[in-house]
């Protein structure tokens, strides 16, 4: 059972350079960092009030995430869950026919480690972990959620639900937009799985290019506007999507390391 998100993994060209732009932008600080020479890469730590970043580095071209960077470009690479005991964990997947990659745990960066095939998490390459490496942080901007475009909401809700052990919050559909939502509880934060319902938009448009997975981060801050102003300022473009009544503020994902990332107070 998954108990909480510990971290979403964002592949980088340039760490240091990542991590200068979260330390700017966001004021979220590099707690841990180091080579991992088995994985090809430098990873770095970055923890919200509630979930980390794991921002990650190739070290040669042609490993794991040196292929994704060619392929797809910088962007959000993985999402890790915590479990308490990682055997057992992919025990029970295997019992479910869900795919996991290795077949055993495995030494990584936060602890035991094993990975979850995307064709058995609705396109989301997902990360479980036995966690043992910690990083406190006194910041106050934390993950409010994270949204998974799909292209079958109940039928990624059924999956989430009945072999990774989440709960579901909410389903909603929407009068003012063509979209059909599910929140689901993760236990520090939630996931929005996303169905666009006309056949064209954002949601669409980021399935045709790239399959379902991940599509965004929500932070939550105490101060939206202050926030805003200090990423403009560091000439990152803002972007005020209108939805409903409401209007969503998103940082461009061009200008953000290919993440899109919205927020809200």
């Amino acid at each position: 059972m998954f108990k909480r998100v510990d971290h979403i993994g964002i592949a980088v060209k340039d760490i240091s350079k990542a991590a200068d732009m979260f330390s700017k932008v966001l004021g979220l600080e590099v707690a841990k960092q180091e080579e991992i020479e088995d994985q090809q890469l430098i990873a770095a730590l970055v923890p919200t009030a509630n979930v980390r970043f794991e921002l990650m580095q190739p070290t040669v071209s042609d490993s794991v995430v040196g292929k994704f960077l060619e392929r797809r470009g910088e962007g959000i690479h993985h999402i890790c869950f915590e479990v308490d005991d990682i055997a057992e964990e992919i025990k029970t997947l295997q019992s479910k026919n869900v795919q996991v990659i290795g077949g055993s745990p495995r030494e990584g960066f936060v602890g035991q480690i094993e990975f979850i095939h995307p064709k058995s998490a609705n396109g989301v390459l997902t990360e479980i972990a036995e966690v043992d490496l910690r990083t406190p942080t006194d910041t106050n901007l934390s993950v409010h959620h994270i949204i998974f475009a799909t292209l079958d909401r109940d039928g990624a809700v059924d999956n989430w639900v009945n072999n990774f052990g989440l709960n579901l919050n909410k389903k909603a559909e929407r009068d003012d937009s063509p979209l059909i939502t599910a929140m689901l509880d993760t236990g520090n934060s939630e996931i929005e799985f996303v169905q666009q319902t006309a056949t064209a938009g954002s949601v669409i448009q980021r399935i045709k290019s790239q399959g379902e997975g991940i599509y965004a981060v929500v932070l939550e801050t105490n101060d939206a506007v202050a926030l805003q102003s200090k990423i403009e300022q560091h000439g990152i473009r803002v972007i005020e999507d209108k939805q409903g009544d409401n209007i969503a503020i998103l940082i461009h994902p061009l200008d953000f390391f290919g993440t899109l990332i919205m927020f809200n107070d």
